[in-house]
């Protein structure tokens, strides 16, 4: 069984580069993570800006698909979340898919250049306005017909898997079984998961996204909810899988996560945790309801390793022989900042996405043994 090991390499940028149009070299390919694409700045539901201008960029740098774990809009949330009122679910649906089709990226099986693939995060399940069944029809009818229908029963849509130049992606549903506010019964469906992997044996590399962290950083809704399933399911992926991408918190946030054993204390491994901010409101305490993480994990085995918390963008990943390159490509132009008396922080959004610059802000490659 092959083993990932890190060779980290890390670089943070402050000024833009120049991105030629990218071309993969024969038997590597590149491809894109966004997450946390929500706004509640305006009546879409969606930061309209930052997606087209991620979709924009990941296209000239040769991504050639992207992954994207949930929180693409608003969702139906109360009004009390989004003032003055919260936009018509299929409207944000629809802002979400236009902007990306503006840039060349559509759903798989659409005419676009690079296909995206989603999974929900907890905007995309909150119901609160319509039943949970309306809630679910309305991805279904927007986004999970066109992900492949491979999932578990009663998930079809929701979750499922594809190969890639042999190597096998899984996007993972966290919350059919969860409550209204999607706080509580945030969970993976680990007995599909095995099946997956037992399934394809030859996928040497695999690589699963999903919406939550394994491991809580600032919010306390995610995975580790419950740490037996949670441990239970990295360690079905560590051999062959190096990096989990997920979202949730609006900063990127890199750590060296454990993998424990059945005891739950034995540490037999590592992956990275990598979470993607890509337009969501950030959290540097520059709102009153939204304090500034202290960048430290629940779990104190948890090895942080990046943290930025005022930049918004996108994961590239190239995939070439033993090798897997990490990238966080990010901008800090899509919000310009002001300090108020207090020392405080605070931003407002630049819609003007066309004059953004992006850079590399982090990087990481993980080689197998």
């Amino acid at each position: 069984m092959n083993h990932f090991t890190f060779g980290l390499v890390l670089a943070v940028f402050i000024a833009a580069i120049a991105v030629p149009l990218a071309t993969a070299e024969e038997g590597s390919y590149t491809f894109a993570v966004l997450c946390d694409t929500r706004s509640d700045m305006d009546g879409t539901g969606v930061n309209v800006s930052a997606v087209r201008a991620i979709c924009h960029d990941l296209r000239a740098r040769g991504a050639e698909f992207v992954l994207a774990p949930g929180d693409l809009f608003c969702g139906d949330v109360p009004d009390s979340f989004f003032l003055p009122h919260t936009p018509p679910i299929d409207s944000m649906y629809q802002s979400f898919i236009d902007a990306i089709e503006a840039e060349g990226v559509g759903l798989p099986g659409s005419d676009a250049e690079i296909a995206l693939y989603p999974t929900r995060g907890n905007h995309e399940g909150y119901y609160f306005t319509m039943t949970k069944e309306e809630v679910e029809e309305a991805w279904l009818r927007y986004m999970g017909h066109a992900v492949p229908a491979n999932g578990p029963e009663h998930e079809v849509g929701f979750t499922y898997s594809f190969l890639h130049e042999g190597d096998l992606f899984m996007g993972l549903e966290m919350y059919l079984y969860s409550d209204s506010m999607m706080m509580s019964g945030i969970r993976v469906n680990q007995e599909w998961i095995d099946r997956t992997l037992s399934e394809n044996p030859d996928a040497d590399r695999v690589f699963v996204f999903g919406h939550t962290p394994l491991f809580s950083a600032y919010q306390r809704d995610c995975l580790e909810e419950n740490p037996v399933a949670r441990d239970a399911f990295v360690r079905s992926i560590q051999d062959r899988c190096g990096v989990y991408l997920c979202g949730h918190d609006h900063f990127y946030a890199r750590a060296r996560v454990p993998v424990y054993a059945e005891d739950g204390s034995t540490i037999t491994g590592w992956i990275q945790q990598v979470l993607t901010p890509s337009g969501a409101p950030f959290m540097t305490g520059a709102r009153s309801d939204i304090s500034k993480w202290n960048g430290l994990y629940e779990d104190e085995n948890v090895i942080p390793e990046t943290y930025i918390d005022n930049a918004m963008g996108y994961q590239l990943i190239t995939v070439e022989d033993d090798r897997v390159t990490v990238e966080f490509i990010g901008t800090q132009d899509g919000t310009m900042w002001t300090r108020d008396a207090q020392g405080v922080y605070h931003y407002t959004y630049n819609t003007d996405w066309e004059r953004w610059n992006f850079a590399v802000l982090d990087l990481f490659i993980l080689e197998r043994e």
